[in-house]
């Protein structure tokens, strides 16, 4: 009796802890290329729970880099951290060491703020969103049209970058080569933006 007891109170707790990552990952996002005269750009909404620290902003790719580093990502996915992500086949992505890199933990709070925000953004051709809190940075550009996307989209190619790289130690983009092309990741606060010329 204790035993079965003991196995149901552990299995109920472990699926309640469990319960918020599968939430997590299970957003749904939308990506389609913008139609019409681009807006001023805008930074996406930083939640009212957000902590100190937290920011967002708008800023252009400064740092090329060749698409022939770029690994297809569904080669290298890990299935127990990106099960349910949004990964294309025509989605690459590069892990790069940085030094210093940032800390998993500031990346994560990133990816959690930035699906919480519910945003809806249109990005112009050639410009990046960034996120940033303590040690990282975060980036999603629209490498060679405007498009218009929201958080949940671009927390889900953040969250696979965090799984693939970040959580290695490493910093990384993921790049989408379909139209509307698109790049996202991970920097070390303050660094250069990477793009790849994929128009």
């Amino acid at each position: 009796m204790k035993v079965s007891f003991l196995t149901t109170l552990f299995l109920g707790v472990t699926l309640a802890l469990e319960t918020p990552v599968l939430e997590r990952r299970a957003r749904a996002g939308t990506l389609r290329k913008f139609n019409g005269a681009a807006p001023p750009p805008r930074a996406a909404k930083v939640p009212s729970s957000a902590p100190a620290g937290y920011k967002t902003s708008v800023a252009t790719a400064n740092v090329k880099l060749s698409i022939d580093s770029l690994t297809p990502a569904t080669l290298r996915r890990r299935e127990d951290q990106v099960e349910t992500r949004q990964v294309s086949a025509s989605d690459f992505f590069e892990c790069y060491n940085a030094n210093p890199a940032p800390r998993p933990q500031d990346c994560d709070v990133i990816v959690d703020q930035v699906s919480s925000s519910n945003d809806l953004l249109i990005v112009s051709a050639s410009s990046c969103l960034v996120f940033s809190f303590g040690t990282c940075q975060a980036f999603f550009c629209s490498l060679c049209t405007t498009l218009t996307t929201d958080t949940n989209f671009i927390a889900d190619q953040l969250d696979i970058v965090d799984a693939l790289c970040v959580e290695g130690g490493q910093t990384g983009s993921i790049v989408g080569e379909d139209a509307p092309q698109w790049d996202a990741g991970f920097t070390y606060a303050g660094a250069g933006l990477p793009f790849y010329d994929v128009c």
